[in-house]
Protein backbone atom coordinates (compact mmCIF):
# COMPACT_ATOMS: atom_id res chain seq x y z
CA UNK A 1 0.00 0.00 0.00
CA UNK A 2 1.37 3.43 -0.98
CA UNK A 3 1.94 5.97 1.79
CA UNK A 4 2.08 8.88 -0.68
CA UNK A 5 0.59 9.63 -4.10
CA UNK A 6 2.57 8.96 -7.26
CA UNK A 7 2.10 10.83 -10.54
CA UNK A 8 3.68 10.11 -13.92
CA UNK A 9 4.18 12.93 -16.43
CA UNK A 10 4.69 12.00 -20.08
CA UNK A 11 6.13 14.77 -22.26
CA UNK A 12 7.97 14.72 -25.57
CA UNK A 13 8.71 17.84 -27.58
CA UNK A 14 10.69 20.80 -26.24
CA UNK A 15 7.66 23.05 -25.58
CA UNK A 16 5.87 20.16 -23.85
CA UNK A 17 8.98 19.51 -21.80
CA UNK A 18 8.91 23.13 -20.57
CA UNK A 19 5.28 22.88 -19.50
CA UNK A 20 5.93 19.49 -17.88
CA UNK A 21 8.75 21.00 -15.85
CA UNK A 22 6.59 23.90 -14.64
CA UNK A 23 3.77 21.53 -13.71
CA UNK A 24 6.13 19.24 -11.79
CA UNK A 25 7.57 22.14 -9.80
CA UNK A 26 4.10 23.39 -8.84
CA UNK A 27 2.84 19.89 -8.01
CA UNK A 28 5.65 19.49 -5.49
CA UNK A 29 4.56 22.75 -3.84
CA UNK A 30 0.87 21.87 -3.77
CA UNK A 31 1.38 18.22 -2.71
CA UNK A 32 4.74 18.16 -0.86
CA UNK A 33 4.72 14.38 -0.36
CA UNK A 34 3.92 13.55 -3.99
CA UNK A 35 6.29 11.29 -5.89
CA UNK A 36 6.65 12.33 -9.53
CA UNK A 37 8.18 10.18 -12.24
CA UNK A 38 8.23 10.96 -15.92
CA UNK A 39 9.45 10.71 -19.47
CA UNK A 40 10.82 13.87 -21.04
CA UNK A 41 13.81 16.01 -21.79
CA UNK A 42 16.27 18.37 -20.11
CA UNK A 43 13.74 20.77 -18.52
CA UNK A 44 11.74 17.99 -16.86
CA UNK A 45 14.95 16.36 -15.64
CA UNK A 46 16.10 19.67 -14.12
CA UNK A 47 12.82 19.95 -12.18
CA UNK A 48 14.20 17.22 -9.93
CA UNK A 49 11.77 14.40 -10.70
CA UNK A 50 12.74 10.80 -11.40
CA UNK A 51 13.16 10.30 -15.16
CA UNK A 52 12.12 6.76 -16.07
CA UNK A 53 12.67 7.15 -19.84
CA UNK A 54 14.46 9.99 -21.60
CA UNK A 55 12.98 11.03 -24.94
CA UNK A 56 15.58 10.38 -27.69
CA UNK A 57 13.59 12.40 -30.27
CA UNK A 58 12.88 15.83 -28.67
CA UNK A 59 13.47 17.61 -31.96
CA UNK A 60 11.67 15.31 -34.38
CA UNK A 61 9.22 17.00 -36.71
CA UNK A 62 6.85 15.63 -39.32
CA UNK A 63 5.78 12.20 -40.51
CA UNK A 64 8.96 11.61 -42.53
CA UNK A 65 11.05 11.88 -39.35
CA UNK A 66 8.90 9.26 -37.62
CA UNK A 67 9.10 6.91 -40.62
CA UNK A 68 12.88 7.34 -40.80
CA UNK A 69 13.25 6.41 -37.12
CA UNK A 70 10.29 4.02 -36.85
CA UNK A 71 12.19 1.22 -35.07
CA UNK A 72 13.60 3.60 -32.46
CA UNK A 73 10.14 5.14 -31.95
CA UNK A 74 8.56 1.71 -31.37
CA UNK A 75 11.40 0.74 -29.02
CA UNK A 76 10.97 3.94 -27.00
CA UNK A 77 7.19 3.48 -26.93
CA UNK A 78 7.57 -0.01 -25.47
CA UNK A 79 10.25 1.20 -23.05
CA UNK A 80 7.89 3.90 -21.72
CA UNK A 81 5.00 1.45 -21.35
CA UNK A 82 7.11 -1.01 -19.36
CA UNK A 83 8.59 1.74 -17.17
CA UNK A 84 5.20 3.28 -16.34
CA UNK A 85 3.62 -0.09 -15.52
CA UNK A 86 6.53 -0.84 -13.21
CA UNK A 87 6.11 2.50 -11.40
CA UNK A 88 2.32 1.91 -11.07
CA UNK A 89 1.34 5.61 -10.67
CA UNK A 90 -2.01 6.78 -9.28
CA UNK A 91 -2.42 9.19 -12.19
CA UNK A 92 -0.67 9.76 -15.52
CA UNK A 93 -0.56 13.20 -17.14
CA UNK A 94 0.12 13.19 -20.88
CA UNK A 95 1.36 16.44 -22.41
CA UNK A 96 0.94 17.30 -26.12
CA UNK A 97 2.87 15.05 -28.62
CA UNK A 98 -0.33 13.25 -29.80
CA UNK A 99 1.21 10.81 -32.30
CA UNK A 100 3.25 9.19 -29.54
CA UNK A 101 1.00 9.78 -26.54
CA UNK A 102 -2.17 8.28 -27.97
CA UNK A 103 -0.29 5.09 -28.87
CA UNK A 104 1.28 4.94 -25.41
CA UNK A 105 -2.10 5.52 -23.72
CA UNK A 106 -3.52 2.52 -25.59
CA UNK A 107 -0.66 0.36 -24.30
CA UNK A 108 -1.19 1.24 -20.64
CA UNK A 109 -4.93 0.96 -20.14
CA UNK A 110 -6.17 0.43 -16.61
CA UNK A 111 -4.49 3.59 -15.29
CA UNK A 112 -6.17 6.93 -14.60
CA UNK A 113 -5.07 9.34 -17.31
CA UNK A 114 -5.45 13.07 -18.02
CA UNK A 115 -4.43 14.71 -21.30
CA UNK A 116 -2.91 18.19 -20.83
CA UNK A 117 -2.64 20.01 -24.19
CA UNK A 118 -4.67 17.38 -26.08
CA UNK A 119 -4.59 16.87 -29.87
CA UNK A 120 -5.85 19.79 -31.96
CA UNK A 121 -8.96 17.99 -33.17
CA UNK A 122 -10.23 21.27 -34.61
CA UNK A 123 -7.31 21.31 -37.06
CA UNK A 124 -7.14 17.65 -38.11
CA UNK A 125 -8.05 14.16 -36.99
CA UNK A 126 -11.37 15.05 -35.33
CA UNK A 127 -12.16 11.35 -34.89
CA UNK A 128 -9.40 11.15 -32.26
CA UNK A 129 -11.83 12.76 -29.82
CA UNK A 130 -13.60 9.39 -29.50
CA UNK A 131 -10.33 7.61 -28.66
CA UNK A 132 -9.58 10.33 -26.10
CA UNK A 133 -13.04 9.85 -24.56
CA UNK A 134 -12.29 6.14 -24.20
CA UNK A 135 -8.74 6.47 -22.81
CA UNK A 136 -8.76 9.63 -20.65
CA UNK A 137 -10.87 10.79 -17.74
CA UNK A 138 -10.39 14.46 -18.66
CA UNK A 139 -8.49 16.90 -20.85
CA UNK A 140 -6.89 20.23 -19.92
CA UNK A 141 -7.05 22.52 -22.94
CA UNK A 142 -4.98 25.63 -23.66
CA UNK A 143 -7.27 27.47 -26.08
CA UNK A 144 -10.64 28.68 -24.72
CA UNK A 145 -12.66 27.50 -27.73
CA UNK A 146 -11.44 23.90 -27.29
CA UNK A 147 -13.43 23.33 -24.10
CA UNK A 148 -16.83 23.24 -25.82
CA UNK A 149 -15.51 21.05 -28.65
CA UNK A 150 -14.45 18.28 -26.27
CA UNK A 151 -17.46 18.64 -23.99
CA UNK A 152 -19.79 18.31 -27.00
CA UNK A 153 -18.38 14.80 -27.52
CA UNK A 154 -18.68 13.83 -23.85
CA UNK A 155 -15.06 14.49 -22.82
CA UNK A 156 -14.73 16.40 -19.50
CA UNK A 157 -12.64 19.47 -20.43
CA UNK A 158 -11.04 22.12 -18.24
CA UNK A 159 -9.45 25.45 -19.19
CA UNK A 160 -7.15 27.44 -16.89
CA UNK A 161 -5.41 29.64 -19.47
CA UNK A 162 -2.36 29.12 -21.69
CA UNK A 163 0.82 28.02 -19.84
CA UNK A 164 2.95 30.20 -22.12
CA UNK A 165 2.12 32.98 -19.62
CA UNK A 166 4.10 31.14 -16.93
CA UNK A 167 7.29 31.12 -19.00
CA UNK A 168 7.70 34.83 -18.35
CA UNK A 169 7.87 34.25 -14.60
CA UNK A 170 10.59 31.65 -15.10
CA UNK A 171 12.69 33.81 -17.44
CA UNK A 172 14.12 36.68 -15.44
CA UNK A 173 15.53 39.74 -17.17
CA UNK A 174 19.16 39.13 -18.19
CA UNK A 175 21.17 42.33 -17.82
CA UNK A 176 24.15 40.77 -19.60
CA UNK A 177 22.31 40.39 -22.93
CA UNK A 178 24.18 43.22 -24.67
CA UNK A 179 27.53 42.22 -23.20
CA UNK A 180 27.12 38.60 -24.31
CA UNK A 181 25.89 39.44 -27.81
CA UNK A 182 28.29 42.39 -28.25
CA UNK A 183 25.33 44.48 -29.36
CA UNK A 184 24.45 47.97 -28.18
CA UNK A 185 21.25 49.30 -26.65
CA UNK A 186 21.24 51.79 -29.53
CA UNK A 187 21.14 49.01 -32.15
CA UNK A 188 17.91 48.30 -33.99
CA UNK A 189 17.67 44.54 -33.53
CA UNK A 190 15.90 42.02 -35.75
CA UNK A 191 15.47 38.72 -33.94
CA UNK A 192 15.58 35.45 -35.89
CA UNK A 193 13.66 32.59 -34.25
CA UNK A 194 14.10 29.40 -36.35
CA UNK A 195 12.21 27.06 -33.99
CA UNK A 196 13.17 24.40 -31.47
CA UNK A 197 13.24 21.25 -33.61
CA UNK A 198 16.14 20.09 -35.81
CA UNK A 199 13.90 19.75 -38.87
CA UNK A 200 12.45 23.22 -38.34
CA UNK A 201 15.90 24.75 -38.15
CA UNK A 202 17.06 22.81 -41.20
CA UNK A 203 14.21 24.13 -43.37
CA UNK A 204 13.44 27.53 -41.83
CA UNK A 205 16.76 29.05 -40.74
CA UNK A 206 18.05 29.34 -44.36
CA UNK A 207 14.85 31.27 -45.17
CA UNK A 208 15.40 33.62 -42.24
CA UNK A 209 19.01 34.19 -43.28
CA UNK A 210 17.96 34.95 -46.87
CA UNK A 211 15.41 37.42 -45.50
CA UNK A 212 18.07 38.98 -43.25
CA UNK A 213 20.42 39.53 -46.19
CA UNK A 214 17.64 41.33 -48.06
CA UNK A 215 16.87 43.50 -45.03
CA UNK A 216 20.54 44.47 -44.68
CA UNK A 217 20.48 46.10 -48.13
CA UNK A 218 17.84 48.65 -47.13
CA UNK A 219 17.93 48.94 -43.34
CA UNK A 220 20.62 49.67 -40.77
CA UNK A 221 19.91 46.81 -38.36
CA UNK A 222 21.65 44.14 -36.30
CA UNK A 223 20.58 40.50 -36.12
CA UNK A 224 20.62 37.88 -33.38
CA UNK A 225 19.54 34.24 -33.71
CA UNK A 226 17.66 32.44 -30.95
CA UNK A 227 18.96 28.95 -30.12
CA UNK A 228 16.25 27.14 -28.12
CA UNK A 229 18.66 24.56 -26.66
CA UNK A 230 22.45 24.44 -26.52
CA UNK A 231 22.54 21.10 -28.34
CA UNK A 232 21.04 22.86 -31.39
CA UNK A 233 23.94 25.36 -31.48
CA UNK A 234 26.25 23.29 -33.77
CA UNK A 235 23.46 22.86 -36.33
CA UNK A 236 22.72 26.60 -36.33
CA UNK A 237 26.42 27.48 -36.74
CA UNK A 238 26.77 24.96 -39.57
CA UNK A 239 23.87 26.55 -41.48
CA UNK A 240 25.25 30.04 -40.84
CA UNK A 241 28.63 29.01 -42.28
CA UNK A 242 26.98 27.40 -45.30
CA UNK A 243 24.91 30.56 -45.92
CA UNK A 244 27.94 32.80 -45.26
CA UNK A 245 26.09 34.74 -42.56
CA UNK A 246 27.48 36.04 -39.30
CA UNK A 247 25.62 37.35 -36.25
CA UNK A 248 25.38 36.57 -32.51
CA UNK A 249 23.59 33.36 -31.46
CA UNK A 250 21.76 33.58 -28.13
CA UNK A 251 21.39 30.32 -26.18
CA UNK A 252 19.63 31.82 -23.15
CA UNK A 253 15.90 32.38 -22.78
CA UNK A 254 14.46 33.58 -26.06
CA UNK A 255 12.49 36.25 -24.17
CA UNK A 256 15.73 38.18 -23.73
CA UNK A 257 15.98 38.64 -27.50
CA UNK A 258 12.27 39.42 -27.81
CA UNK A 259 12.51 42.16 -25.19
CA UNK A 260 15.13 43.99 -27.27
CA UNK A 261 13.81 43.15 -30.74
CA UNK A 262 12.25 45.79 -32.98
CA UNK A 263 10.76 43.11 -35.21
CA UNK A 264 11.05 39.31 -35.29
CA UNK A 265 11.24 36.78 -38.11
CA UNK A 266 9.97 33.56 -36.55
CA UNK A 267 9.04 29.97 -37.27
CA UNK A 268 5.38 29.26 -36.59
CA UNK A 269 4.84 27.96 -33.07
CA UNK A 270 4.36 28.81 -29.41
CA UNK A 271 7.13 31.39 -29.69
CA UNK A 272 4.71 33.53 -31.70
CA UNK A 273 2.52 33.86 -28.61
CA UNK A 274 5.52 34.77 -26.48
CA UNK A 275 6.56 37.46 -28.96
CA UNK A 276 3.01 38.82 -29.07
CA UNK A 277 2.76 38.96 -25.26
CA UNK A 278 6.04 40.92 -25.24
CA UNK A 279 4.51 43.23 -27.88
CA UNK A 280 7.13 42.36 -30.50
CA UNK A 281 5.86 42.67 -34.11
CA UNK A 282 6.67 39.64 -36.22
CA UNK A 283 6.58 37.94 -39.59
CA UNK A 284 6.00 34.17 -39.49
CA UNK A 285 7.61 31.48 -41.66
CA UNK A 286 6.61 27.85 -41.99
CA UNK A 287 8.47 25.33 -44.11
CA UNK A 288 8.94 21.55 -44.03
CA UNK A 289 10.10 18.81 -46.37
CA UNK A 290 8.06 18.43 -49.56
CA UNK A 291 6.65 15.07 -48.40
CA UNK A 292 5.58 16.40 -44.99
CA UNK A 293 4.03 19.47 -46.62
CA UNK A 294 1.97 17.40 -49.07
CA UNK A 295 0.71 15.21 -46.21
CA UNK A 296 -0.03 18.26 -44.03
CA UNK A 297 -2.01 19.90 -46.83
CA UNK A 298 -4.18 16.79 -47.06
CA UNK A 299 -4.91 16.27 -43.35
CA UNK A 300 -4.71 19.75 -41.76
CA UNK A 301 -7.77 21.99 -42.01
CA UNK A 302 -6.51 25.40 -40.96
CA UNK A 303 -6.69 28.87 -42.46
CA UNK A 304 -3.58 29.95 -40.54
CA UNK A 305 -0.46 28.33 -39.09
CA UNK A 306 0.55 30.89 -36.43
CA UNK A 307 -1.22 30.44 -33.08
CA UNK A 308 -1.54 34.24 -32.91
CA UNK A 309 -3.75 34.23 -36.01
CA UNK A 310 -5.61 31.10 -34.90
CA UNK A 311 -6.57 32.62 -31.55
CA UNK A 312 -7.40 36.03 -33.02
CA UNK A 313 -9.43 34.40 -35.79
CA UNK A 314 -7.88 36.59 -38.49
CA UNK A 315 -4.53 37.30 -40.12
CA UNK A 316 -2.83 39.60 -37.61
CA UNK A 317 0.73 38.55 -38.47
CA UNK A 318 1.83 37.84 -42.04
CA UNK A 319 2.59 34.19 -42.82
CA UNK A 320 4.94 32.88 -45.50
CA UNK A 321 4.27 29.18 -45.92
CA UNK A 322 6.63 26.80 -47.78
CA UNK A 323 7.56 28.98 -50.79
CA UNK A 324 8.26 32.66 -50.11
CA UNK A 325 7.28 35.50 -52.43
CA UNK A 326 10.34 37.63 -51.69
CA UNK A 327 8.98 40.82 -53.26
CA UNK A 328 5.94 40.56 -51.02
CA UNK A 329 8.19 39.83 -48.02
CA UNK A 330 10.21 43.01 -48.56
CA UNK A 331 7.02 45.07 -48.78
CA UNK A 332 5.53 43.43 -45.66
CA UNK A 333 8.78 43.88 -43.73
CA UNK A 334 8.94 47.60 -44.50
CA UNK A 335 5.32 48.05 -43.44
CA UNK A 336 5.92 46.30 -40.11
CA UNK A 337 9.36 47.79 -39.52
CA UNK A 338 8.10 51.39 -39.69
CA UNK A 339 7.10 52.59 -36.20
CA UNK A 340 4.26 54.60 -37.73
CA UNK A 341 3.24 51.89 -40.18
CA UNK A 342 -0.42 50.82 -40.15
CA UNK A 343 0.44 47.09 -40.22
CA UNK A 344 2.67 47.45 -37.16
CA UNK A 345 -0.02 49.36 -35.27
CA UNK A 346 -2.63 46.70 -36.09
CA UNK A 347 -0.35 43.95 -34.79
CA UNK A 348 0.30 45.80 -31.53
CA UNK A 349 -3.41 46.51 -31.01
CA UNK A 350 -4.25 42.81 -31.37
CA UNK A 351 -1.34 41.81 -29.12
CA UNK A 352 -2.91 43.93 -26.37
CA UNK A 353 -6.15 41.94 -26.68
CA UNK A 354 -4.41 38.56 -26.98
CA UNK A 355 -3.67 38.24 -23.28
CA UNK A 356 -7.40 38.42 -22.54
CA UNK A 357 -7.87 35.27 -24.67
CA UNK A 358 -5.03 33.42 -22.94
CA UNK A 359 -6.21 33.95 -19.37
CA UNK A 360 -4.14 35.05 -16.39
CA UNK A 361 -0.74 33.96 -15.09
CA UNK A 362 -0.16 31.08 -12.66
CA UNK A 363 -1.72 28.64 -15.13
CA UNK A 364 0.63 25.81 -14.12
CA UNK A 365 -0.15 26.43 -10.46
CA UNK A 366 -3.91 26.19 -11.12
CA UNK A 367 -3.44 22.97 -13.08
CA UNK A 368 -1.32 21.53 -10.24
CA UNK A 369 -4.13 22.35 -7.79
CA UNK A 370 -6.65 20.69 -10.11
CA UNK A 371 -4.49 17.55 -10.36
CA UNK A 372 -4.01 17.52 -6.57
CA UNK A 373 -7.79 17.47 -6.05
CA UNK A 374 -8.13 14.47 -8.37
CA UNK A 375 -5.59 12.35 -6.47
Amino acid sequence: MKDHPKIAIVSGEISGDQYASLLALHLKKVVPDVEIVGTGGIKLKHSGIKIIAENPFPGSFGISSVIKNIRQHIKFLNQCAVAIKKENPDLIIFIDNPGFNLNLAKKIQGFRKIYYIPPKIWAHGYQRVFLIRHLFEAVIVIFPFEKKLFEKEGVPAFYFGHPVLDLFEEAKFDKSFFEKTKLSEKDTIVGLFPGSRKEEIEHILPLLIKAAKMIQKNHNVSFVISCAEEKLFPQIKQIMEKENFECPVWTGYCHQIARHTHIALAASGTMNLELALLKTPMIVFYRMSRLNYIIARIIVQLNYVSPVNIICGRKVVEEFIQNVNWLKFQRVFSQNFDNEGEKRKIQLEHFEKLKEHLGNQKVSEKIAQFVAQRI
